[in-house]
């Protein structure tokens, strides 16, 4: 699929019990809104999963939002519209009303897809995805590479997994440096169950996994499942 192969901004957040009532009854309204801004495809959001996993599957924040693009150039002139402004500016009345994640009120990335193993037809928006994302050093791309390639493939293999996809993030030409947030280095999985994605395979995978955890400075590990999102209506035009 081609929308397998689209990049996408992402934010994620924890909202506090002050204002987390309200600020969902907010937020469809806040996604519709931005998928009218230029470049835009598709922006969907999804809450944490911080019950029935394991701990390590669990990681900052419980919620998260990201609108994808045909090109990293789409979600420069989306971040650079006076959509995306106006929307900004909107939100602004839940500054303050979040728990740091990561010690960030909100944390956000731009991702492109280095890989993409498919084992099964599905939405673009998958009911469930597990990411694990790592802060690498320059001196270690390489090494780290060559296993998260191995990883994708090991994770790809397990039952249910419809979906494995590498990521790089973007960390020069964003027209706003909030979104350079740690995490350089993504895999997600994405599932349509829950066991799919804690089936013993996958727990032996990332059971590989955690040597990264010993090694470097930032891994964080989320499953998110997928509440709602919104298509745009010029399909990524800019």
């Amino acid at each position: 699929m081609d929308t397998d192969w689209h990049p996408f901004v992402t934010a994620r957040a924890w909202p506090n019990a002050q204002i987390s009532e309200a600020f969902e009854q907010w937020e469809p309204k806040h996604v519709a809104d931005l998928v009218q801004g230029p470049g835009v495809v598709s922006g969907a959001y999804f809450h944490a999963v911080i019950s029935g996993v394991p701990e390590a599957f669990t990681g900052s924040g419980t919620i998260m939002a990201y609108y994808t693009a045909r090109e990293v150039d789409g979600l420069f002139a989306f971040l650079q519209s006076q959509v995306f402004a106006d929307a900004v500016a909107e939100g602004e009345q839940w500054f303050g009303g979040f728990h740091p994640t990561d010690w960030e009120d909100i944390t956000g990335n731009i991702y492109v897809v280095d890989s993409v193993e498919r084992r099964a037809d599905g939405s673009a928006h998958p009911e469930l995805t597990f990411w694990q994302r790592f802060e690498v050093p320059e001196e270690r791309l390489a090494e780290f590479d060559a296993w998260a390639a191995a990883h994708a493939r090991a994770l790809a293999a397990a039952g249910g997994v419809e979906r494995v996809r590498t990521f790089s993030a973007v960390r020069e030409g964003c027209p706003l440096p909030y979104y350079y947030s740690r995490g350089n280095r993504m895999v997600a999985a994405d599932a349509g169950s829950l066991d799919a994605l804690i089936a013993p395979e996958v727990r032996a995978a990332v059971g590989d996994s955690l040597r990264w955890d010993l090694e470097l400075e930032y891994v964080k590990r989320d499953v998110y499942r997928h509440l709602y999102h919104h298509d745009s209506g010029h399909g990524g035009e800019y």
